[in-house]
Formats: C-alpha cells, sequence, structure tokens
C-alpha cells in the first residue's frame, strides 16, 4: 500500500548535530503526517544522495502517494534535478508537498510556482557561488596565504613554519612543534625513498593508527578515525611533498589546470624543503610510479577494490607469494604463487590488521553469498527491468523542452506553442518505442536468471572478466578481520 513519505536534508553534518537543523525538519514533517523518513546530510546540488534516490527508487515502485518536505530546497537545489524529480513524480500519481511553500502538484498554479522556486533557489546558489569565487579572487590578488599544510601556520596573511609546542613524546618528555615534526617526515621519505616506508617509520614513532567507527562499509555516516593527532594517507604524503609552500611560495589553484598560480620567494625564511631535496622528491616519486606502480588503479583480480578491512575500514591490496619457490629453482620448474588481499593501511603501520587472507577464501564467501541469494537477484533484476523507464540524454533533453513549452502555454495559450508541444511528445514516443524494442530482445528470462546465480560450479568455470564484471555490479564490500570473511555486503 502506497504510504506518505517524508525527506529531510542538511548540508553537513555540523548542521546536523550543532544546529539541531536535522531534527527540527524531521519533527516538523512528522507532524505534518508522514509515516516514515528518509535522511540525507549532502549537499542539495549532489545527485548521488543515497536516501534521496532510495525513495525516489519507492516512488517508482508506485509505493509513495505523497513526498513532504520542509522547503523545496530541502529536494534539490539543482532545476534540472528538481524537473527530473517533478516528471518522475507525476509519472507514478505521487504527489509533492513542501510546507514552506505553498506547493501543491495537483494544480498547474502549484507546478508553475513550483518551478519559479525551483528557477529562483538556483539562481541563488549560482549568486552564491560568484560571491564566494570574487572573494578568493580578491584574496589572491593580495596575495594572502590561505590553507596552511601541516608544519606551518598563517601570520599577518602569509605562510610561517608553525614552532609551537605541538605534542610532548613519552620518551624522554621532549615536546614538538609541528615543523620539527614535518620536517622529520621530509628526511623520513628521502631517507626510505617510498611513501609506504616512510609513513611506517613515522606512524610507528607516533604511535599512529586508524580504526573503523560509525556504521558498516559503505555507507557515508561515520568513517575513520585515526588514534592521533596526525595522519598522512599515501596519497596525502605525495600532496604534501610537492606543495609549493615547502619550497616558500604560494600556490593558488594547484588543480584547476590553466588557472594554476605560483607566487616565488613570498616566504624563503620558512622553506621546509631545499630546491636540490624538491627535486629529490619528484625524481623518487616519478622512479617509483614508473617501476612499481604506484597510483595505478587497475582492478586486476575478480574481488579487485571490493575487499576492506572491518577495523580501519581501508581498501585491502592484492598481494603474492610462492609456494615452491626453492623447489621450482632447484628443478627448473614453473613456479606456483598464491595470492592473498592484506589491509594497506598496515604496510604503513596505521592499522593493526596482519593477516592476509587468500583470494580464493574471498572469492568462495562472495560466490556462496550470490548462491544463497540468487532467487532475490534474479527477482530483483526482473522487477528492474520491468520497471526501468528509457531515460537517455536526447529524451530527457525534450523533456525539459517540452515543460518550458507547456509553462509558456499555461501563461499564455498558443496555437503555435500547442503543436510544439505535440510534436515533443510524438518524438519521445517513437525514442521510447524503439528503446523498448531493443530491451525486450536483451531481455534475459527469471528462470535463465535463476539458473545462473544459484550453480556454483558455474561461477567456478567463469572467466575473470565476466566475474569482475558481475561482482562490481552486484556486490559493494566484501569485510575482513584477522583472515576471516566478516560480511559480504551486496547492491540488493
Amino acid at each position: 500500500m502506497a504510504k506518505v513519505y517524508g525527506y529531510c536534508r542538511v548540508s553537513s553534518r555540523e548542521q546536523a548535530e550543532n544546529t539541531h537543523a536535522l531534527e527540527q525538519q524531521c519533527d516538523r514533517i512528522r507532524s505534518a503526517g508522514a509515516e516514515e523518513l528518509f535522511v540525507d546530510v549532502e549537499s542539495g546540488s549532489r545527485d548521488d544522495r543515497k536516501q534521496f534516490n532510495n525513495l525516489m527508487g519507492l516512488v517508482k515502485k508506485g509505493q509513495a502517494k505523497e513526498i513532504v518536505v520542509t522547503r523545496l530546497d530541502r529536494l534539490t537545489r539543482s532545476l534540472p534535478t528538481l524537473r527530473k524529480t517533478i516528471d518522475g513524480l507525476q509519472k507514478h500519481n505521487c504527489n509533492l508537498r513542501a510546507l514552506d511553500d505553498s506547493i501543491d502538484l495537483k494544480t498547474a498554479a502549484g507546478k508553475f510556482h513550483l518551478n519559479m522556486l525551483g528557477a529562483l533557489a538556483e539562481m541563488e546558489v549560482d549568486r552564491l557561488s560568484e560571491r564566494v569565487r570574487h572573494g578568493w579572487e580578491h584574496l589572491r590578488d593580495r596575495k594572502v596565504a590561505m590553507n596552511s599544510p601541516f608544519g606551518y601556520c598563517k601570520v599577518n596573511n602569509q605562510h610561517e613554519l608553525d614552532h609551537a609546542p605541538f605534542l610532548c613524546l613519552i620518551l624522554g618528555q621532549h615536546e614538538m612543534s609541528k615543523a620539527v615534526i614535518a620536517r622529520e617526515i621530509v628526511e623520513a621519505f628521502l631517507k626510505k625513498r617510498s611513501l609506504r616506508l616512510a609513513l611506517r617509520e613515522i606512524n610507528e614513532r607516533y604511535g599512529i593508527q586508524t580504526f573503523a567507527h560509525g556504521n558498516k562499509i559503505g555507507e557515508k555516516k561515520g568513517g575513520r578515525v585515526a588514534q592521533g593527532i596526525f595522519r598522512f594517507s599515501v596519497g596525502g604524503l605525495s600532496n604534501w611533498l610537492t606543495n609549493p609552500v615547502l619550497q616558500g611560495h604560494l600556490p593558488y589553484l594547484r588543480r584547476d589546470g590553466d588557472r594554476s598560480q605560483i607566487h616565488l620567494d613570498t616566504h624563503p625564511k620558512h622553506r621546509l624543503i631545499s630546491d636540490g631535496e624538491f627535486k629529490e622528491i619528484e625524481s623518487i616519486l616519478a622512479h617509483n610510479k614508473k617501476v612499481r606502480g604506484y597510483g595505478s588503479t587497475a582492478l586486476k583480480y575478480p574481488c579487485s577494490g571490493l575487499v576492506f578491512c572491518a577495523e580501519c575500514r581501508g581498501a585491502c591490496y592484492s598481494l603474492n607469494g610462492a609456494k615452491n619457490y626453492h623447489k621450482a629453482k632447484r628443478l627448473d620448474i614453473a613456479i606456483e604463487r598464491n595470492y592473498y588481499f592484506q589491509c594497506k593501511n598496515w604496510g604503513s603501520r596505521a592499522c593493526n590488521q596482519k593477516t592476509i587472507i587468500r583470494m580464493e577464501v574471498v572469492e568462495a564467501a562472495v560466490i556462496d553469498t550470490l548462491v544463497k541469494k540468487a532467487a532475490q537477484i534474479a527477482n530483483i533484476a526482473q522487477t528492474s527491468e520491468s520497471l526501468a523507464e528509457p531515460e537517455t540524454p536526447e529524451i530527457q533533453k525534450l523533456r525539459s523542452q517540452m515543460l518550458q513549452l507547456q509553462q509558456a502555454n499555461s501563461i499564455s495559450p498558443n496555437p503555435a506553442i500547442q503543436g510544439a508541444i505535440a510534436q515533443i511528445e510524438n518524438q519521445i514516443t517513437q525514442l521510447r518505442y524503439s528503446l523498448s524494442q531493443n530491451r525486450q530482445a536483451n531481455t534475459v528470462s527469471h528462470e535463465v536468471l535463476l539458473w545462473a546465480f544459484s550453480d556454483p560450479e558455474l561461477w567456478k568455470n567463469a572467466s575473470d572478466e565476466d566475474k569482475k564484471r558481475v561482482y562490481r555490479e552486484l556486490v559493494e564490500a566484501v569485510v575482513i578481520r584477522d583472515g576471516q570473511v566478516v560480511e559480504v555486503k551486496l547492491n540488493v
């Protein structure tokens, strides 16, 4: 039976916890008759909000008769997303009620009012972006220091090394400043000539470890907590070492291509890295990237990219070892290898999960879970196929044009506009029919899906490429701890 759902959103965790804005929204929407709430802590300009997408999924299934929000901008701050959402609500006979905006999709005036408010909200967001951009441009024109990296602080709008006491080592009761620690990090990298080995030394020296808290893998809430006062990831350390501020320069828009700016020697007395050291750092990073594959995003094995540590929530990397090395050398035969996963943060000693797990153990757990869920997966695949609406960019563009013409025609009826609307509707119908025919030709029966997913031998004999595609689509995360699979979380 269709229900009344409420949707609440704030842009940041700070708003949710410190201003009670989220709590107030939830209370008001419950009082307005919502039977169940969906809550996001995300920017309204994002289209990948998890709870919002879950709510729209219920709308497409016909399980929602009304959605209640406090204001229209809580639903979305993007006008294209708003129009797409409105089309989806109207298509599935779901009303929208905005408590503060007097919105009612059942009337033409309400629809027009809704689009006007959406356009105004988007304009205000654009204006805010312009004000922020102009503010940053003003600061750049004045050469004001911004975003001081670790080891630095901002004094009179300039970067300076931060020599204030930062921590006290238990051994010897020795006080350390951020500037001193930053120099130690640079020296560790130049000595070890590896990002991971440098981090291992620093993390062991200062007792830094990472562990998970909050919700499960794949959910936004919660996350990772570093047990210590500072922490670098491998990529973060690389980015920090190459920051021009450490060389005495002032950079702006470092990652913005042609707009990137660097003002040289703005704080030469507060250099952390000399020109010679920086050249050596660049050379080491370039060499490691070339010969060791640092920064590679290739997913080599079927479960690569899906395995996570339950302790720190970090990804687990693949590694291998020879199981018959000495025998192979002695008899001149091929070396046989075992393949494993291990928490990436163990390499830098930012996690205590050292135990490795065999790849075949991980994959066996994945296959076992998929086999047990075969009927559910087959049902969802068929349901998704029957509910899927072909919405190509071409159709979306035509819908947007038609909506604009309908708004204009509602204000001032015109036969020419009505004819244009009818022509666009005809184009949409033809495109949808063509897509529907193609989809029917590719539809797989429920029985075939059920047979495929419930046969363990079929999984074992499938190629790695086939398994990669299926695992990426169906598996959200494989969680491991102490060399055991704790959970296989599916996207179903």
